[in-house]
């Protein structure tokens, strides 16, 4: 008998389908939970909350129907009894208290964009710091490792609104390729080189 629900890591074959519950795409790497009745992608928080699969309509998944009229047994967790500061919200979804972005549910709320004090990620930086030490001595290995961090932090901030440094990770990646380059041509002129009288 199959199991009702699989429960994983969201992997590139599910990252950017649609949960059946809140509308909103799958993320790389955020839990998620696939129906295996009918293999509808969910968020896990969604399937927990709505206690159920929302592909199919005939999915034997599905929660059951409330009955008009009658009161729910488990009432919803109380907000917690502070006062919001200016620019403070609750998010829809999962209740945090957001201040423009919730970074739980990675979405923006009421209008929109981060607007708090964004950082540089951390990763960008470690890209460029390989960068400019493969510039003098150990390219080759530094020169790849740049390119691996800096599209590594190129996703991080795609997916995360508190973090910058997109030129940062870019230039990491160009003087990373540089170095490849150069050491190709190295090994190239010295193997041409190697062949004459």
């Amino acid at each position: 008998m199959l199991e009702t629900v699989r429960r994983l890591k969201v992997n590139k074959v599910y990252e950017g389908e649609t949960c059946r519950w809140c509308g909103n795409p799958l993320a790389l790497g955020e839990d998620g939970a696939i129906c295996e009745n009918c293999h509808s992608p969910h968020h896990a928080r969604c399937w927990d909350q709505q206690n159920g699969c929302n592909g199919d309509t005939s999915c034997v998944n599905r929660p059951l129907q409330q009955l008009a009229g009658v009161a729910a047994t488990a009432t919803a967790a109380p907000r917690p009894a502070r006062q919001l500061n200016p620019g403070e919200s609750y998010c829809p979804i999962c209740g945090d208290v957001v201040s423009g972005v919730c970074f739980r549910c990675r979405q923006p709320i009421a209008g929109g964009e981060f607007s708090g004090v964004k950082e540089t990620a951390p990763e960008a930086k470690e890209a460029l710091k390989f960068a400019i030490i493969g510039l003098f001595c150990f390219g080759i290995i530094l020169g790849p490792l740049a390119i691996v961090k800096g599209a590594s932090a190129k996703r991080t901030i795609a997916m995360d609104p508190r973090y910058e440094g997109e030129g940062i990770a870019t230039a990491a990646q160009i003087i990373g390729g540089i170095e490849v380059g150069l050491f190709v041509l190295y090994i190239f002129a010295a193997v041409m080189g190697g062949g004459r009288p």
